[in-house]
């Protein structure tokens, strides 16, 4: 027995999909994609909307607890655009953007997109390199018809990922205001057919300002803790940093033979953890030591009173 078309609808608006009538509710016509809006309710512990939903605001007492999802399921080559709006020099990495193939609200938000959610099945996120995500600048996400998810940002710089994306079922924005970005904007989509182009819902423009666009005042307890650890990448602090249960690893390897981070993906991993692995740049060390406590491979304590005893 098939469920009736209205108990499929009522499930689906519990599940965060969007859902439209054959004559488009959102009243803009046929060729309209649909209003593109953050999820009210999918969102992480320190983020807030405002716009009427286009813009996403983590709170700037920490780096994560800023993953937030779009309202509804994107299409194949759905151009989303969107703009950077506030940053804060206190934390190392920035933005995350990505697709979900997991309705919204399905399932607990935890604090990082990265490695939390990309570790699991039907999530996938590309990490955009801090000098990109400066405040006011704009960047473009979509999925080609091939599955490879793409970023590009204002300077034409292109990211793309390695891992197909499933297209086969609907998908989600997924972004993750991680990091140095505090506050992000959707501008709008844009799709491309054979004989026309498609667009998102229209919506008053909002021009970046100085009181919309710019650099967030550090925290006071997290200022404090960067003057104490001289840790978060003010110039001059770049050395290798000692961090208890764990050996730098610069000393006698290149760089080449090295990999990413796995917290911020933008620098070296050149610490040593006690469970071995290698997986963390210096400044990255510090604050999963402090703010996590455990390996972000293995998920081992990084007990002090058992650090590692390299050569």
């Amino acid at each position: 027995m098939q469920p009736s078309p209205e108990l499929v609808k009522k499930n689906k608006t519990k599940m965060g999909v969007q859902v439209q009538d054959s004559h488009g509710s959102c009243g803009c016509g046929s060729g309209c994609l649909g209003p593109l809006t953050f999820h009210s309710e999918a969102k992480g512990q320190l983020v807030t909307l405002s716009e009427d939903g286009r813009r996403a605001t983590r709170d700037t007492s920490s780096f994560r607890h800023g993953l937030i999802f779009g309202s509804r399921h994107l299409r194949i080559m759905e151009k989303v655009h969107m703009r950077i709006e506030r940053s804060v020099r206190a934390w190392h990495g920035a933005l995350r953007v990505g697709l979900t193939s997991v309705a919204p609200g399905s399932r607990t938000i935890p604090s990082l997109a990265i490695p939390e959610l990309t570790n699991s099945p039907g999530y996938w996120a590309i990490p955009v390199p801090e000098q990109q995500c400066l405040p006011r600048s704009e960047l473009i996400f979509w999925v080609s018809q091939c599955g490879t998810l793409h970023v590009k940002t204002d300077g034409g710089q292109k990211h793309s990922l390695k891992t197909r994306v499933d297209t086969h079922k609907p998908m989600w924005a997924m972004i993750d205001v991680y990091g140095q970005t505090t506050a992000v904007l959707l501008l709008g989509s844009i799709k491309k057919c054979l004989f026309t182009t498609r667009r998102s819902c229209p919506v008053p423009a909002v021009e970046p300002t100085d009181d919309n666009c710019g650099y967030s005042e550090i925290p006071t307890k997290t200022l404090k803790r960067m003057m104490g650890q001289e840790s978060l990448g003010e110039p001059g602090n770049q050395e290798n940093l000692s961090l208890p249960c764990s050996q730098n690893y610069s000393q006698n390897t290149s760089n080449e033979s090295m990999e990413e981070c796995v917290v911020c993906y933008s620098d070296i991993a050149n610490v040593i953890l006690i469970c071995g692995h290698r997986c963390v740049c210096s400044q990255c060390a510090l604050r999963v030591f402090s703010e996590f406590g455990t390996c972000p491979l293995c998920r081992h304590f990084l007990n002090p009173a058992h650090c590692y005893e390299g050569t």
